[in-house]
C-alpha cells in the first residue's frame, strides 16, 4: 500500500469512517452511490463493509444532453455542472437513508463526477485534457459534508491517461495471493485490471479495452427504441456479421499498446452510425445482426487484450475473470465472454461479495478516503503516468456541515 506522503483530511485510519462513493459513467443513465464503512490501518489491509446503496437516473432531458456533450456552448456546461452537482447530492443523500445513516455521520463524500470529455493525450486541441462535471460545492452545500471530487486531472497533470484509477481499489479488494485474477468492468467503456498473484500495486496493468455497453446503447436507441438492449435478448437472437466485425476491430485504438484510455469521443454516436450503417429501414434479423455484431466488438476486444494485443503479458489460462457493470446483465455479452475468454472462468463479482452494479460507487469511496488520508491513489503502471498522485480535491461544507462521524 503506498503510504500516506501528503497532509491528510481524515483524523485517522484506525477507526473506522462511513464514507459515500458516487459514480455515473460514459452510459450517463444516472448516478450510483453506495455508502460504505472503511478502515485502513498503516501496513494492514483495507477494512471495507457496504451498507446501503442506491441509485439515482437522471432526468430525461439532463441525459440526453450528457450524452451528446460536443453540443453543448459554454453556457450549458456551466448550467449542467450545476444540475449534475445535484443529482449527486440527492444521490449521496438516498445511499445515506439506504444505509439508515444520519448525513452528519458521514466522514467523507467521494464524487466522481459525469466525464464529458476525455482527450489525455491532447489528440484534439493539442493540450491533454480532462473534463468531469457535477459541482462540488453544491454536494457539500445540500448533505453538509465534506466532498473529494475531481480525481483524474492530477494524474493527467503527471503525463498520465487519467484513467483507468479503479485498478487501485482492484489490487486492494481482489488480489489473490495464488491465481492472477482479471477485474473486468463492462460499462460504457469497457476496462480490465491484470492482477498477478500476491502482486505489488507497481505489477498492476490496466486499461480501457474499448468499446463496453456504448455501441450497444446507441443502437438500442436507433433500432429498439430502447436506452438499452435489456439482458441482451436481441443481441442474442443474432450473429455478428465477420467483415462488420473486422472492419470496426481494425480502428487503430484496439492496436495501440497500453497504457492507455478511451471514451465517448472515440466510440460514441459518430463511429457507431460510421461503423454500422445503414440504421434506417431495417427489418428484424438485420436489427439482431447489428446488436450481435457490437456484442462481439466488445467481446472481441476484451478477449483479445487478455491475450496481450495491447502490449502486456497474456494472462494465464487459469485465470479468474472478474465481470462488473451494467454489460454483465447482457446475456450475449456474458455468453460471448465465456465462450472467447476460455478456459478462463468469467464470473460475476458479485460471486465474490461485492454487487457488480455498485463497484465503481464503492471504488470512488475508497479512492476519496485514502486521497484524504494524504495516500496516492493512481497506479502509473496502469495509467502512464511519471509519478505517483494524490488524485482529487476538497469541496468543504458550511459552518456546522459535516461532523467526522465515527461508525
Amino acid at each position: 500500500m503506498p503510504a500516506a506522503s501528503h497532509r491528510p483530511l481524515l483524523d485517522s485510519a484506525e477507526d473506522p469512517v462511513l464514507v459515500i462513493g458516487l459514480m455515473s459513467g460514459t452510459s450517463a443513465d444516472g448516478v450510483d452511490a453506495a455508502c460504505c464503512r472503511l478502515a485502513h490501518p498503516e501496513g494492514k489491509g483495507l477494512q471495507w463493509e457496504v451498507l446501503g446503496t442506491a441509485v439515482l437516473p437522471y432526468p430525461p432531458e439532463l441525459a440526453r444532453a450528457l450524452r451528446a456533450p460536443e453540443k453543448l456552448a459554454t453556457p450549458d456546461i456551466a448550467r449542467l455542472h450545476v444540475e449534475v452537482g445535484r443529482v449527486f447530492a440527492e444521490a449521496a443523500r438516498a445511499a445515506a437513508a439506504a444505509a439508515s445513516v444520519g448525513l452528519d455521520d458521514v466522514a467523507l463524500v467521494g464524487s466522481h463526477g459525469q466525464t464529458i470529455w476525455h482527450d489525455p493525450r491532447g489528440a484534439a486541441a493539442g493540450v491533454p485534457a480532462t473534463l468531469q462535471i457535477g459541482e462540488a460545492a453544491e454536494i457539500a452545500e445540500r448533505t453538509g459534508c465534506l466532498i473529494w471530487s475531481d480525481f483524474r486531472p492530477a494524474d493527467v497533470a503527471a503525463g498520465g491517461e487519467g484513467a483507468p484509477l479503479v485498478p487501485f481499489v482492484d489490487w486492494l479488494l481482489f488480489t489473490d495471493p495464488e491465481r492472477w485474477r482479471v477485474c473486468l468492468n463492462l460499462g460504457g467503456i469497457a476496462n480490465v485490471t491484470i492482477l498477478p498473484p500476491g502482486g505489488p500495486a507497481d505489477g498492476v496493468a490496466a486499461f480501457d479495452t474499448g468499446p463496453g455497453n456504448i455501441v450497444l446503447d446507441h443502437l438500442a436507441g436507433r433500432l429498439l427504441g430502447e436506452t438499452r438492449d435489456e439482458s441482451g435478448g436481441a443481441a442474442a437472437a443474432g450473429r455478428a456479421d465477420p467483415l462488420r466485425l473486422d472492419r470496426a476491430l481494425a480502428d487503430p485504438y484496439f492496436r495501440r499498446p497500453a497504457p492507455k484510455s478511451t471514451g465517448r469521443e472515440r466510440f460514441g454516436a459518430e463511429w457507431t452510425e460510421r461503423h454500422f450503417a445503414p440504421l434506417a429501414g431495417l427489418d428484424r434479423p438485420a436489427v439482431a445482426e447489428r446488436l450481435a455484431t457490437a456484442a462481439a466488438v466488445t467481446v472481441e476486444s476484451v478477449a483479445r487484450a487478455l491475450e496481450g494485443a495491447a502490449g502486456t503479458l497474456p494472462v494465464p489460462q487459469d485465470a479468474e475473470v472478474l465481470v462488473a457493470g451494467g454489460g454483465r446483465h447482457n446475456q450475449a455479452l456474458m455468453e460471448g465472454l465465456e465462450r472467447r475468454c476460455a478456459p478462463r472462468a468469467v464470473v460475476p463479482v458479485d460471486e465474490r461479495g461485492l454487487d457488480g452494479d455498485y463497484k465503481e460507487a464503492v471504488a470512488f469511496a475508497i479512492l476519496a478516503y485514502e486521497s484524504a488520508l494524504g495516500r496516492s491513489v493512481n497506479l502509473p503502471s496502469a495509467t502512464g503516468a511519471r509519478h505517483p498522485a494524490r488524485c482529487g480535491k476538497a469541496s468543504f461544507p458550511p459552518p456546522g456541515g459535516a461532523r467526522r462521524g465515527r461508525s
